[in-house]
């Protein structure tokens, strides 16, 4: 198949040496973010009043007329431009519709990092609630060419030492936050260039993938305490083209699943065996629908006790049809098949229609799928929706309720750590969900990384971790680079979080009802 290597390619094993924290020159902006440059497609620069207006007619419509069936669940529109050399969908290789993640650009922040332990304020007034901001450290702290923050993972050393890695579009970022009112960057690690880029650990080793191409790059962490990282490598073998949207690891069984990226219909899931983890083994892959992300775990539950499980958040294409989950069993990489699915396209009469299968994580307990839907916000309008699906009868999985917040950003991506919800909701920056009671969660805490409003665009926080052993929470964002946070101990449920100044008539709307129910709006299934 075209594009196909035959082997794992390591053309050379090259360390990576560390590199202290340079001193950066303010620019004459004053610490203020560079004024966005024009889209490149001027029938895109819409007002954004036009999209508050337009959420808010969206929330009246469902309000009155109840969810309504799409036949496509993302219709063309500003949001969902389909890439113009598509032929109607989006570009085989793109992780968004082109023209509005274009038109959203923004110029990276131009400023000082900032660190507690160095005193003073930050040069941005953030807002927050039971967060506390430890350090700050902007892109060009890593490569002064990096104009984009991707994905954010963590990595502790066997020392107890915790360390950062963040993706930018020219590579990836590496600071150790074992203080974290003190981060230090260790290094920057060139990679092709791409503004979607994604990074897992296991054991002592990082792999890398992104959306230009490149396959999985591979580090090992051995000696990063010293300030080394060595290049193992790229990984080439696998059908499809190098690119990759996302990387999973399940630490169970010590595979490695690229998603997406590729060409159709190359776009579900490439698996690979990490029993030699410097040189991962291609065994097998799953084309049936397009998976942009994925998390998998070995089940213990009857019937399915030993099977490797892989939930698929899946489309038909990368750019439409059926959003929703596909569980499927890959424990022979070579006969992959599925478990169950879902289509969240026809919402039950609680919720909306899904627009977009972007990602999702398990309860702890591994009973619910939090599920989030980076699209709605803004091609129905809706608030940002968390939704919960029942996956203990993992043939038939059920959405049994939703979570609607008090802002207009699109969500991303959210991990599950004990009975919370890490999320990272671009405008609406770290968001921080009680779910002891899946069936009616509620925030209690938050950190804004992007103050001046909580539109449903791109920008603002891509991704969280909160997986150190020490608690810190970590957090890159697109324009302003890696965030370092604390957790309050005492945090609870606080009604109506504030969200972001100029935040638009829907925003006025739904922090109008939290106000008056006393909490941001938690829906569950009607009981039969």
């Amino acid at each position: 198949m075209e594009g196909t290597r035959p082997k794992a390619c390591f053309p050379h094993h090259r360390p990576v040496t560390f590199r202290r924290p340079r001193s950066v020159t303010p620019e004459p902006t004053g610490g203020k973010r560079a004024p966005a440059p024009p889209s490149r497609n001027p029938a895109l620069q819409t007002s954004p009043r036009l999209f508050e207006h337009t959420a808010a007619l969206g929330l009246l419509t469902a309000t009155l007329l109840g969810p309504v069936p799409f036949a496509n669940a993302c219709p063309p529109g500003p949001d969902l431009d389909p890439d113009p050399g598509s032929g109607g969908l989006w570009s085989a290789q793109r992780a968004h519709p082109d023209a509005q993640f274009e038109a959203d650009h923004q110029a990276p922040y131009v400023g000082d990092p900032w660190r507690e332990s160095d005193g003073g304020s930050p040069s941005i007034a953030f807002q927050s609630s039971g967060v506390t901001l430890r350090s700050w450290l902007p892109l060009d702290e890593f490569d002064p060419a990096a104009t984009g923050g991707t994905d954010c993972w963590g990595y502790t050393s066997p020392s107890g030492r915790e360390y950062a890695f963040i993706g930018v579009d020219t590579g990836t970022g590496v600071a150790e936050i074992t203080n974290p009112g003190n981060t230090q960057v260790i290094t920057h690690l060139p990679g092709a260039h791409s503004d979607w880029r994604d990074i897992k650990t296991y054991q002592d080793y990082a792999y890398i993938v992104s959306e230009g191409g490149g396959g999985i790059q591979v580090y090992d962490l051995s000696a990063i305490d010293s300030g080394v990282l060595t290049d193992m490598g790229a990984v080439l073998t696998g059908p499809g083209t190098t690119a990759s949207h996302n990387v999973a690891i399940n630490e169970e069984s010590g595979r490695l699943y690229r998603a997406g990226g590729g060409s159709y219909p190359i776009q579900g899931l490439r698996i690979y065996d990490l029993a030699n983890p410097a040189a991962p083994a291609y065994l097998g892959s799953w084309s049936g629908r397009y998976c942009h992300d994925v998390q998998v775990t070995t089940w213990t539950e009857a019937p399915y006790v030993g099977v490797e499980v892989a939930f698929c958040y899946a489309n038909n294409t990368p750019g439409s049809g059926a959003p929703g989950i596909e569980i499927v069993d890959v424990s022979d990489p070579t006969n992959v098949t599925t478990i169950g699915s879902i289509d969240l396209s026809q919402a039950p009469i609680f919720s909306h229609p899904a627009s977009y299968s972007h990602q999702g994580w398990l309860s702890p307990d591994r009973r619910y799928v939090y599920f989030n839907d980076e699209v709605d916000e803004g091609s129905q309008g809706f608030a940002t929706t968390t939704r919960v699906v029942d996956v203990q009868d993992l043939a038939n999985p059920t959405q049994v309720a939703i979570f609607q917040n008090v802002t207009d950003a699109r969500d991303h991506n959210l991990y599950t750590r004990d009975d919370r919800i890490y999320q990272a909701n671009y405008r609406s920056g770290f968001r921080l969900l009680d779910a002891s009671d899946p069936l009616a969660m509620s925030e209690i805490a938050y950190f804004d990384t992007y103050p001046d409003d909580d539109l449903a665009r791109y920008n603002g926080l891509w991704s969280v971790y909160p997986y150190f052993p020490s608690r810190t929470v970590i957090g890159c964002d697109i324009e302003k680079g890696l965030f370092v946070w604390t957790v309050d101990a005492d945090v609870t449920p606080v009604p109506a979080l504030a969200p972001s100044a100029t935040h638009g008539l829907l925003g006025l709307l739904l922090l109008t009802a939290a106000v008056a129910t006393g909490r941001a709006r938690s829906r569950r299934a009607p009981v039969a």
